[in-house]
């Protein structure tokens, strides 16, 4: 940090055209923090649960749990009901084929009156 005060005692200029690229980049590489590389769990539980190992043995006991339990059902389904027939108001038509989902159809109704 010593250096990087002597090199820039009052930081970057008011004017950012002040500098040029280098001295940007400079200043920028001199304000980077330090790589912390030690980035190693700290407690035993921590060691097998982030090891290669651990996870295998976690997707495992979660797909023993789907087996035995089933699926969770989480998905919130909102149902509504509107005031108009369907497809009345709308200046489209949706078809959709659940089974060939490529099979799926808009059609855009021409406007009965124009745009004013």
């Amino acid at each position: 940090m010593e250096a990087f005060d002597q090199a820039f005692p009052d930081g970057p200029p008011g004017d950012p055209e002040e500098w040029t690229d280098d001295q940007w980049l400079a200043w920028l590489k001199a304000t980077d923090a330090p790589a912390d590389t030690d980035t190693r769990p700290v407690t035993p539980l921590g060691r097998v649960t982030h090891s290669p190992g651990g996870a295998v043995l976690g997707l495992a006991m979660l797909g023993m749990a789907n087996a035995i339990y089933g699926r969770l059902d989480n998905e919130v389904v909102i149902v509504a009901e509107g005031d108009s027939e369907p497809d009345k108001d709308d200046p489209f038509s949706v078809h959709l084929d659940p089974d060939h989902p490529e099979r799926s159809t808009v059609v855009f109704k021409e406007p009965t009156d124009p745009p004013a």
